[in-house]
């Protein structure tokens, strides 16, 4: 799933890099997350919050359907990342690409975009509505995307 450039989306602006807990983000990357989160936001049935963050937990884009607290969010898919990896390394089966975490009223999918210059956190939660499937497939469209921008 490609990053279009719907006219409702913002187009990249020539601002100065942000920094983000000591990285600094180039502004394409940072409006290309934006896109991103709003795609999915639009595309897929179901989906309650998308969330772009650094690895350290700081949001870099976030679409948002209600009141989700998205700095706490941002926190806990660093640490669940975090967890994923180490799971991974200790269990020999590589680096962890995605976690999806089942609860009662829906699902969270955090996906790992490694790029050279820094590591995102693509978050995505959703209704029990949420076909599971698409919203993975869906995700990982997005996440290479960002990781070849």
């Amino acid at each position: 799933m490609p990053l279009d450039d719907t006219p409702d989306v913002m187009q990249p602006t020539a601002s100065a890099p942000q920094a983000q807990g000591g990285v600094v983000l180039d502004p394409r990357l940072r409006e290309l997350a934006k896109q991103a989160a709003a795609q999915l936001m639009r595309d897929i049935k179901g989906v309650k919050a998308v969330l772009v963050s650094t690895e350290d937990g700081f949001e870099v884009a976030a679409q948002v359907e209600n009141t989700a607290q998205i700095s706490r969010l941002s926190a806990m898919a660093s640490s669940l990342a975090a967890l994923g990896a180490l799971a991974g390394e200790e269990s020999r089966l590589g680096a962890c690409d995605s976690l999806v975490m089942e609860a009662t009223d829906g699902f969270i999918a955090i996906l790992q975009i490694r790029r050279q210059e820094v590591t995102l956190i693509l978050s995505v939660v959703t209704g029990r509505d949420a076909i599971i499937g698409q919203v993975l497939y869906y995700s990982k469209q997005v996440a290479l995307a960002l990781q070849k921008a």
